[in-house]
């Protein structure tokens, strides 16, 4: 290729007339820039600064409970207690926002599932973030809150019903915190072959998704953002 134009398509004999300078590698081997093909810029920043808590390692749904119980009672006066639970522990029973109440009436208990794709809290929680029976659901049959008989049980499925309590401080994070997430991640892929990605966006926090967009947006203005981010979202529209 010369000057972004095939010049030459053919057998290596034909080459040499084109071939310009040559670097022995070797024996090593060379590709393509890994292209990362789903991944989430934002929430990874988020995560970065979030406390996910205490793991839960016992089974079976009365010893959670009475451990969660015992935490709290050696942790007095925090404002929100946060756990991390394997959905199996559960033994097939399932929690709801009573059990949690009757543990903490007063505070703020989430439990996040081992593979982050749900989230337990109290009724305290779903009233800061104005939850109740009548919402209705962020993404219905997929993102969605668990309901018995009409009734939210506190069960929050995937990402748009869980990210926003999970990181409902991410706002206060400053620029320097946000950058700082960010170089890290690049450092990270940049180490790993990593020259593009398609980020899939997080609709669930946008304020905080146009900050992460606003970040990455100046660091590639100052030619400091080495991979190419294609977004997906329309916050991701105005920069990729």
């Amino acid at each position: 290729m010369k000057d972004g134009k095939f010049v030459y398509v053919g057998d290596e004999a034909g080459l040499a007339d084109f071939e310009g300078e040559v670097t022995n590698l070797g024996g090593k081997f060379i590709m393509p820039g890994i292209i990362d093909s789903h991944l989430h810029i934002t929430s990874g920043v988020a995560f970065e600064y979030a406390q996910m808590g205490s793991v839960i390692e016992c089974d079976g749904k009365q010893n959670i409970l009475d451990y969660i119980a015992a935490y709290i009672k050696d942790n007095p006066g925090l404002d929100r207690y946060r756990f991390r639970l394997q959905r199996n522990r559960l033994l097939g029973e399932e929690l709801v926002k009573e059990d949690l109440d009757a543990i903490c009436p007063d505070g703020e208990i989430q439990i996040l599932e081992g593979e982050n794709h749900s989230t337990w809290v109290n009724s305290k929680i779903l009233e800061k973030h104005g939850i109740t029976d009548e919402s209705p659901d962020p993404v219905p049959t997929l993102s969605y809150y668990v309901r018995k008989d009409g009734h939210v049980t506190g069960n929050l499925m995937e990402i748009t019903a869980q990210v926003p309590i999970l990181f409902d401080n991410a706002m206060d994070l400053s620029d320097e915190q946000i950058d700082a997430a960010i170089q890290r991640w690049i450092d990270f892929s940049i180490s790993h072959g990593v020259s593009g990605c398609f980020d899939a966006g997080n609709p669930a926090i946008h304020d905080f998704e146009e900050r992460v967009y606003d970040r990455l947006r100046a660091l590639d203005e100052q030619g400091k953002l080495p991979i190419h981010v294609e977004g997906c979202y329309v916050v991701a529209a105005k920069w990729c």
